[in-house]
């Protein structure tokens, strides 16, 4: 039959090939060559873009929600509008805004997949390795998170009194209340592993840092992506409309996923989940790598230990990194910083001191995997980048050879080493004499003093 297109296929199999589009850019496409499509393939290109958690990704752009004469219910109680407008599992209409933003919203999650694969799944794989089954427990309580945090954002009930605080809090309740308690032990899980990459990106403000992290969580999935790519949370919190001086300790934050999951608990009779418990059990089948030694100490480290695909997790700054008085003279760390920018491809000022140097996915892998490729003294015979290191062990290697990577990297930049200083990278004077560090090369072993 070929009633609807002029195409030279039956109109079944027409619709069949549009289902497979891996995009709606793809979809318009062919669209373009046949108007005649059904409801059901934009369902099912969006099914390709979102996966099995599409109702819920669905509902996350569906809020607010609104009266039948268009009239805005955000203002309404939460709870209610949580079962007013459900996790809809059939078929419906889905307008061109609301697909650019399934598209934008899923690219998020994706990449906090990845992120939790990553760390919690399997250390060696920077895409996700979870299965099908995993990948949707994660996608469907990361949605959820994301429908939280738009209901209940860091603006929402500024100066409320008391009563007005608890009134909130009891949403909160009512909104998570919907879910039976496997799933929420699975967000649960997720809100975990946000609240995991937050602490971290907070660790310098430890008297506050869970007042700072609880503030976070209200920016949802995608303020958890900008903290991990950013590895400082300083740049989210300027997007916060918040007074962090005043307002810290403002109590409608405490507690904004603990306080409500506590109260169901209880409610339930269920035993809570244990802190030190680890959380991915709710989500993972399998971890790959649990027991995992380091490939040269043999201390166990499972997950933690480092490997080219997340090198990045590894608190090392550049410039403490260097040899001796190496890391203490101003010209060396100039040198070392223009060449780890040369290898970066992000656009960092290249006077940043070390500690604002932040290692990203793409500019931690190359350099530390080409300080691997450096001539190596005979005794690190065997360290290669392929392998699971634990911290200790990769700082010390690359101590011992960055300063051996920064020497061939001026080289091979067309620099010709002056004469080398007796003292090498122990020299006191390069340290306080410009001169003196400009004229001889401290790139080099110590043939005298203390080597």
């Amino acid at each position: 039959m070929r009633a609807l297109t002029a195409l030279p296929l039956d109109d079944d199999l027409i619709d069949r090939i549009f289902t497979f589009c891996p995009e709606f850019a793809t979809l318009h496409s062919l669209i373009l060559v046949s108007k005649a499509f059904r409801r059901s393939i934009t369902r099912a290109v969006a099914y390709n873009i979102v996966g099995p958690a599409l109702p819920q990704a669905l509902r996350v752009i569906r809020y607010p929600y609104h009266t039948a004469d268009g009239g805005d219910r955000q203002q309404d109680d939460p709870g209610v509008l949580a079962t007013e407008c459900p996790e809809d599992h059939d078929a419906s209409v889905i307008s061109p805004d609301e697909k650019k933003s399934l598209e934008r919203n899923s690219k998020t999650i994706e990449a906090l997949e990845d992120i939790f694969s990553l760390t919690q799944k399997d250390r060696t794989s920077r895409t996700s390795v979870l299965t099908t089954d995993e990948s949707w427990r994660f996608r469907r309580a990361a949605y959820r998170i994301m429908l939280y945090c738009n209901i209940f954002p860091a603006s929402h009930g500024d100066d409320l009194d008391e009563d007005s605080i608890r009134h909130v809090q009891r949403q909160r309740t009512a909104v998570l209340q919907e879910y039976p308690t496997d799933e929420l032990l699975q967000l649960y899980a997720v809100f975990r592993f946000f609240r995991g990459i937050l602490e971290d990106a907070c660790d310098e403000d430890a008297d506050n840092q869970s007042s700072i992290v609880n503030v976070l969580l209200t920016m949802g999935p995608d303020g958890v992506k900008h903290v991990w790519d950013e590895r400082t949370y300083h740049s989210l919190a300027d997007e916060i409309d918040f007074d962090w001086d005043e307002d810290l300790d403002y109590p409608l934050y405490r507690g904004y996923f603990s306080l409500p999951l506590d109260n169901i608990w209880t409610a339930r009779k269920v035993k809570p989940p244990k802190d030190e418990e680890p959380a991915s059990k709710f989500i993972l089948d399998t971890i790959i790598g649990a027991n995992d030694t380091c490939s040269q100490c043999a201390a166990p480290g499972g997950l933690s230990l480092l490997t080219e695909a997340n090198w990045r997790r590894a608190p090392l700054y550049p410039g403490h990194l260097l040899k001796g008085k190496l890391q203490q003279t101003v010209t060396i760390q100039k040198s070392l910083f223009d060449m780890l920018h040369a290898h970066s491809r992000d656009n960092h000022d290249s006077s940043d001191s070390d500690s604002r140097y932040y290692f990203t996915d793409e500019n931690c892998g190359p350099w530390i995997a080409s300080v691997f490729d450096v001539s190596k003294p005979t005794e690190w015979d065997g360290w290669t980048k392929d392998k699971s290191y634990c911290l200790t062990c990769l700082t010390n290697f690359l101590e011992e050879h960055l300063w051996r990577w920064l020497l061939q990297e001026q080289i091979k930049g067309g620099w010709s080493p002056p004469q080398n200083c007796w003292y090498g990278y122990n020299c006191r004077t390069m340290v306080h004499n410009q001169t003196h560090a400009n004229k001889l090369n401290h790139l080099c072993v110590p043939t005298r003093g203390d080597p």
